[in-house]
């Protein structure tokens, strides 16, 4: 029988920072007093300096460290001074840097692991995996902790830069795409399914698809957002992969980050291509841009500075990425390269047209 690592807890509200020693007392009395380490990023503590002290006053022993670089040797070196130095507890303070380097080396260290989110751009926030740069300054994904608790201070949040929360409402909405092709995976390449991730997952999209609050700018929507990521992170990890909320639409973003700098964040590439995905799919494509119109998110590729050529290239290249993941694009392998070229040119010109 599989065990599962849930949070403990998660608030999402404003002023959520002053809930931080309320939720250890109740659940990690053992840290009560002890070393806990904060993990950040460069300039976030000055930027948030009435949160950052309203945090640090309800810690009795801890040290702060800024991460110096979102690499798999850099979150090892923490694990080991965690584990040398006696620290009982790690919190992330930050974006996709600070947490991923925060909750992988509290798996390495197997010390409890506290997310607070400043921003709500991915399914990160509490998935049980961190991409972290390794060899030849590729980025990999490693299996890490999923957060013991969560505080997502809806102040915070809102203060951050709006494309950040566009490219969370990406990632979400991928789930679509991504469960029908892990259902092609069940079908015809031997996939272990797992209802109740399905379940989460599917929960996680249909909340913001079918929700009455279409903006993220308010204490409503951000939570809406939040349990939405949250929703897809767990999904991910009871079904012990990635499958419930990454399917040929990741392909896409992981082959284009490959293949080119096009300095998008992750969500936004990831909902370009879902559109994508869900028109290989022969999916009702229009239903997501509607939604899309409705939140003012422009997935217009050209917009964003994708040409033909980086999106054509990375859609011939995504199969490639991960072999091993059967999606629709195993439905094209027997496809020759210059039709797969002209239907992949047909989707760029209609995605220019939305």
């Amino acid at each position: 029988m599989k065990e599962f690592n849930l949070p403990l807890f998660m608030k999402v509200k404003p002023d959520a920072l002053k809930e931080l020693k309320d939720n250890l007392d109740l659940y990690f009395p053992d840290v009560i007093g002890k070393r806990i380490l904060i993990l950040t990023t460069d300039g976030l503590l000055q930027m948030l300096e009435k949160k950052v002290t309203l945090m640090l006053s309800q810690l009795k022993d801890y040290e702060v460290v800024t991460v110096e670089s979102s690499s798999y040797d850099y979150a090892v070196s923490i694990a080991k001074k965690i584990s040398m130095e006696g620290v009982r507890m790690i919190i992330g303070f930050g974006g996709g840097t600070a947490l991923d380097t925060a909750k992988y080396a509290a798996f390495v260290a197997n010390v409890p692991y506290i997310a607070i989110p400043t921003a709500l751009s991915n399914d990160g926030v509490c998935s049980p995996v961190s991409v972290l740069f390794s060899k030849g300054n590729r980025t990999h994904s490693f299996t890490s902790k999923t957060p013991d608790g969560l505080l997502i201070d809806t102040d915070i949040v809102l203060k951050s830069p709006r494309l950040l929360q566009e490219a969370g409402v990406g990632d979400v909405i991928s789930n679509y795409t991504a469960l029908y092709d892990w259902e092609l995976d069940c079908k015809y390449n031997h996939g272990q399914p797992n209802d109740f991730a399905y379940m989460l997952s599917e929960r996680a999209v249909n909340a913001l698809l079918y929700s009455n609050i279409k903006s993220f700018t308010s204490p409503e929507g951000v939570k809406m957002l939040a349990q939405s990521l949250v929703l897809g992170g767990l999904a991910m990890q009871i079904a012990g992969s990635s499958r419930p909320c990454s399917g040929s639409d990741h392909l896409f973003c992981h082959a284009l980050d490959e293949l080119f700098d096009h300095g998008l964040p992750h969500g936004i590439v990831v909902g370009i291509g879902t559109i994508g995905a869900a028109w290989l799919q022969k999916r009702d494509y229009r239903m997501l841009l509607e939604f899309l119109k409705e939140y003012g998110i422009d997935i217009n590729p050209k917009h964003r500075g994708i040409t033909e050529v980086m999106f054509v290239r990375a859609w011939l290249f995504a199969r490639e990425v991960r072999k091993e993941r059967y999606t629709v694009l195993n439905n094209m392998e027997m496809m020759p390269k210059r039709m797969r070229e002209d239907m992949f040119k047909e989707l760029y010109a209609l995605m220019c047209r939305i």
